[in-house]
């Protein structure tokens, strides 16, 4: 038997439709978590419309740290300085 990993999230503003974006799984999240029974009748509290609006913020604010963490790792010139005069002097060797 094999199994398949289930696909990653896609940026909210993401129109792939190659699965859930990570707006939706949060909101699927939310919405099962506000959903209650209250003698035989089901509610939700608060109101759909805020936990889908809260999902998409939540995605956005998750997708910036990340890029942000990322460029964060990638390389630095630690003591290291050009200056425009040093290409030019590559130009003339």
């Amino acid at each position: 038997m094999s199994e398949e990993a289930a696909p990653l999230p896609q940026p909210s503003n993401s129109k792939a439709g190659s699965g859930p974006d990570l707006a939706e799984i949060i909101y699927v999240e939310l919405i099962g978590r506000a959903f209650m029974r209250v003698e035989n009748t089901a509610s939700v509290k608060p109101d759909a419309t805020t936990l889908a609006k809260l999902s998409i913020e939540l995605a956005d604010i998750y997708f910036k740290e990340k890029q942000a963490s990322l460029a964060a790792l990638g390389p630095k010139n630690v003591g290291y300085e050009m200056q425009l005069d040093d290409l030019a002097n590559w130009d003339k060797k």
